[in-house]
């Protein structure tokens, strides 16, 4: 399509990321729409045929083919109840394979185009370098930029080579800072001949793989910028021209899209004195589309180009990359529709969420000689769930379940005294956390950190704790005790897959991607 056939007008609309409401259309003739649920909300309950039928419509209407995404990190049955949920990114970190990345970003390509989407607001491709963040943790896949160069290529080859565009966030990298970007803005603290040899090698790696876009985060990089906002702090990347124009587009060589994080995070806000001029620098700085923007950016723009604030050429330069990435997707050639899976492709996707869950169970320490468990070493079980989020419980039930079944004898315990520990052989204390669940960080309080501490005081040298959740645990709370595993995700097939392992079906096959 050539950009010089369109108006300013549907230029500015194509630099806009709305958000699908299914039951209000919207039928402006954006650049995207962000569908379903987002990362820090639970998935959307709507079915299958409805969802089809909402995205239809933003199909149908767009005279420039739509681009529809969503936050599909690890997979898409964290966004849309009936498809498939994948064991959080850590866990794929853990099995340390290629060939199950790849499989990763296949089987979310796969049934992200099964309900019209083509892009995805993924991989996260932070580094979490410090335990005590509380927004990536177990969302991103490691902290070695070496083992994410080797697996996220491969995670984006998955996606693109199927039709979906992989987006990697959140540049210049998260998970230095202690803090979330929802609330404030982040900082990647290291030096920045570190940052190059970290966070910047992976993006550079997926750069030079061909990654289609890449989002930029409310983070700012203090020892490469020099510009500092009134407010005494250096601008974040979705409003510095040093990090998206200089840094990531010339000297990085990034071709494709740069795409915002959320517009209303409070990472993004406090920098100018209204959010409306806060929309217009973002885009100013190099951000090509905005991603839940204020209803009159669009008419803001289009008076900021007409007056000579925001030269044509930012804006041509914008429709390029946009128009370019469409175009990789065939959405021209009419590659827009939802493609229905085949019976083939849908065991692949099943396959592939147990494999990883299987191949990530990472055994960190047995002291006592526990594994592999049976009825014969430990008659009767304790199994202790430790949660701050109240859904988890049921995989709590399954856990207990899964092991009755083998031939325990299990009490699901809410809490333990001393009198629960004498009367059981074994005390499994199941951990389940992940960033959100609820907002804050992942340490457990109150009543749930109570259980640790009595666990440590009555009966450490028969417990046994593994974490679905955050991999720093062990070392955070259970040093004492004799045996301790990571299985990295709250999800079912993490549950069973532990299962199999701690019994002995299936070899402990996960490594610890960050340092512990």
């Amino acid at each position: 399509m050539d950009i010089r056939n369109m108006s300013l007008r549907e230029k500015a609309l194509q630099t806009v990321v709305i958000r699908v409401d299914k039951d209000n259309f919207n039928p402006d003739k954006v650049g995207a729409a962000f569908f379903f649920g987002e990362i820090i909300t639970d998935a959307d309950e709507m079915g299958m045929e409805q969802a089809r039928k909402t995205l239809r419509q933003y199909i149908d209407n767009a005279d420039i083919p739509i681009l529809i995404t969503s936050d599909f990190e690890n997979g898409c049955g964290s966004m849309l109840k009936g498809l498939t949920p994948l064991p959080y990114m850590m866990s794929l970190g853990a099995t340390n394979s290629e060939r199950l990345a790849y499989d990763y970003g296949k089987a979310t390509a796969l049934e992200a185009r099964s309900v019209g989407a083509n892009w995805t607001f993924s991989p996260v491709s932070d580094l979490n370098i410090n335990p005590r963040n509380p927004l990536v943790n177990v969302r991103a896949l490691t902290d070695d930029p070496d083992l994410g160069v080797r697996l996220l290529t491969q995670v984006v080859k998955g996606m693109q080579e199927n039709g979906l565009a992989a987006c990697a966030k959140h540049f210049p990298g998260d998970g230095v800072d202690y803090r979330d970007q929802h609330m404030v803005t982040t900082h990647n603290s290291l030096p920045f001949e570190e940052w190059k040899q970290k966070h910047g090698k992976v993006f550079q790696a997926l750069i030079d793989s061909g990654v289609y876009s890449i989002m930029a985060g409310h983070i700012t990089l203090p020892d490469y910028q020099t510009e500092i906002a009134p407010n005494g702090l250096p601008y974040p990347a979705t409003l510095s021209k040093e990090l998206i124009t200089d840094l990531l587009k010339n000297e990085m060589g990034f071709e494709g899209v740069v795409v915002t994080d959320a517009l209303g995070m409070g990472g993004f806000a406090g920098f100018y004195e209204t959010k409306r001029k806060a929309l217009i620098e973002s885009f100013k700085a190099g951000c090509d589309m905005m991603l839940w923007p204020s209803p009159e950016f669009v008419d803001d723009l289009v008076e900021a180009v007409e007056n000579g604030y925001i030269p044509m050429e930012r804006l041509d330069d914008a429709m390029t990359r946009i128009l370019k990435m469409k175009e990789k997707l065939g959405l021209f050639k009419g590659d827009n529709h939802a493609v229905d899976l085949t019976a083939e492709q849908k065991a692949f996707v099943k396959k592939t969420q147990k494999d990883v869950a299987e191949h990530s169970i990472t055994l960190c320490k047995d002291k006592s000689g526990f594994f592999p468990l049976s009825p014969e070493k430990f008659r009767t079980v304790a199994v202790v769930p430790v949660t701050h989020h109240e859904p988890a419980l049921a995989e709590a039930e399954l856990l207990a379940r899964r092991l009755r079944e083998r031939g325990f004898a299990v009490d699901l315990l809410r809490t333990v005294h001393q009198e629960e520990y004498d009367a059981h052989d074994l005390i499994l204390f199941a951990l389940f956390s992940r960033p959100y669940r609820p907002i804050g960080f992942l340490d457990f309080q109150g009543e749930q950190a109570y259980k640790i501490a009595r666990a440590v005081r009555h009966g450490h040298q028969k417990s046994l704790a593994v974490s679905f959740g955050s991999p720093y645990f062990g070392n955070q709370y259970y040093e004492k005790i004799p045996a301790y595993v990571n299985a990295y995700s709250m999800l079912s097939p993490s549950v069973e897959a532990f299962v199999r392992a701690a019994c002995g079906d299936i070899p402990f096959g996960g490594f610890s991607p960050v340092k512990l």
